[in-house]
């Protein structure tokens, strides 16, 4: 068993690979804009000025010092593989400063019970069986 780390859009996630395998991040949907994390498209706003009646100048929403804004709140859904039937948690860090709370989650084994919980920034998932594909969506605060 190792100690894996596994990065996306500035979130990190810890986890014991003998435990949860294959995690990755297959939603990172930024709340504020409603587009994803790593879009800047929705600060142009000028790139339709042109078909407005008049011709008028678009919407220049960039912040001067050409940063985009931090801390919003985030819709992340994401996968992973429970290797056991167990209790096994992931660790997040980086660009998180809270969990919300848990949206839903998805657990493919029929009659088998799967729960998650979260306390700080871990995250704790308890199965009656291992699965693959397990999804779980989440709203946190960065």
């Amino acid at each position: 068993m190792t100690a894996v780390t596994y990065t996306n859009k500035g979130l990190t996630f810890a986890y014991d690979d003998g435990d949860i395998t294959d995690l990755e991040v297959v939603l990172d949907l930024d709340m504020r804009t409603g587009t994803p994390v790593d879009e800047t498209a929705w600060l142009d706003g000028g790139a339709a000025a042109g078909s407005y009646p008049g011709a008028l100048d678009g919407f220049k929403a960039k912040n001067s010092n050409t940063t985009d804004a931090n801390g919003s709140l985030r819709l992340v859904t994401v996968k992973y593989d429970l290797e056991a039937a167990a209790t096994e948690a992931f660790t997040m860090s980086g660009a998180i400063s809270k969990i919300v709370t848990i949206v839903g989650n998805a657990y493919p084994t029929a009659d088998k019970t799967f729960s998650v919980t979260f306390s700080g920034l871990v995250v704790t998932s308890h199965a009656e069986a291992a699965a693959d594909n397990c999804y779980l969506t989440m709203l946190i605060l960065g």
